[in-house]
């Protein structure tokens, strides 16, 4: 074996192992559920913030975006991992703001989640607000409140003692043409999906994938949110609360086919990038990309369920049952226009 190559290779092994240490999630904390209590006292002018992380996100950024002020949010800041599409651009038309950029060899996670909590630490210390909502958001998520309110309005019903929010998550899957067009909700045009669930990962006791709503609060500990919007932690032992229930995210992994087989390719395509895909956690993105033809067949029996548990294969997806909770920044017109447009626009390039 080459000497030099030997010793790189175990360089780059301690450079991760010392990534995963640092930027490890904290045990040190833990969530606790109460009640949301009858008279609820919510900070006092809290604001509503979101931040988003993306990475050649083009087709999908504009509606994240508008879903998230439809959601009540005043700002959403984006952290971008150098997309070399118009994700930015998009996103800044849509009313965001660009936060963070940076650029690595491939899509890293941690370093991502870093340069998130970063960006809320920053923006919160310098808006001179007591209290800010942050919502956490991959471009792929669509969230919204229960009941067919807004999270802004769930969230100003909310006691003060709560600082986290968990979120039941739907994975959905595309089952007819077009998979999707950009500028719209998704679930337009997906509404079939899965609730997603682990029974090995149990971020809390209410079994939500996702705690994407953390408050940070001037005069009290900052929530660090970990990897994936997981969780959000204290550096002590004292828990974070969150309520009884919580907010829904729709997750939309795959829309146009050839849209989002050439993303994927860019991130799992070759043995290298598979690699490192795995090295840096990222087994998910993998996991999905072997799924692409069991996707758009729907076979499936076939698609991976993303569980990391046997069996490891096989989804169930059936329609959404509430498809009035969902709130749109278009009417109806605009987007029957759209898949006419679509159609027409197929239908002479088959020709």
């Amino acid at each position: 074996m080459n000497p030099v190559a030997a010793v790189g290779r175990q360089w780059r092994k301690r450079r991760i192992q010392w990534a995963r240490w640092v930027l490890r999630p904290t045990t040190r904390g833990r969530i606790v559920v109460e009640p949301n209590p009858p008279d609820a006292q919510p900070p006092d002018d809290f604001r509503f913030f979101a931040v988003l992380g993306t990475w050649m996100e083009e087709d999908v950024v504009e509606a994240t975006v508008r879903n998230a002020f439809a959601q009540g949010v005043e700002a959403v800041y984006i952290v971008d991992n150098a997309s070399t599409d118009a994700t930015v651009e998009r996103a800044i038309a849509a009313g965001a703001t660009l936060a963070e950029s940076f650029e690595t060899d491939t899509y890293e996670e941690r370093v991502r989640i870093l340069l998130m909590n970063a960006v809320v630490a920053r923006v919160s210390l310098s808006s001179g607000a007591e209290s800010i909502w942050w919502l956490w958001l991959d471009a792929d998520e669509f969230p919204e409140g229960p009941g067919g309110v807004s999270v802004a309005e769930f969230l100003r019903g909310l006691d003060r003692r709560f600082r986290s929010v968990g979120s039941t998550c739907y994975n959905h899957f595309p089952t007819g043409k077009p998979e999707y067009i950009s500028g719209f909700h998704p679930i337009d045009f997906q509404p079939e999906c899965e609730q997603y669930t682990s029974s090995y990962v149990h971020h809390c006791v209410q079994s939500h994938w996702k705690h994407p709503l953390q408050r940070f609060d001037r005069h009290d500990l900052f929530i660090l949110a970990s990897s994936g919007f997981h969780t959000g932690a204290l550096r002590t032992r004292e828990p974070v609360l969150e309520p009884v229930g919580g907010i829904v995210t729709h997750h939309f992994p795959y829309r146009e086919e050839s849209v989002t087989r050439r993303r994927l390719e860019l991130l799992c395509g070759g043995p290298a990038r598979n690699a490192v895909n795995d090295a840096i956690g990222n087994r998910m993105i993998q996991r999905r990309f072997e799924s692409l033809d069991a996707v758009y067949t729907q076979n499936w029996p076939q698609v991976n369920n993303l569980r990391g548990e046997a069996p490891s294969l096989g989804v169930q997806p059936d329609k959404w049952s509430e498809p009035t909770s969902t709130r749109r920044w278009y009417d109806m017109d605009e987007l029957e226009a759209a898949k006419e447009k679509w159609s027409n626009d197929s239908s002479s390039t088959s020709h």
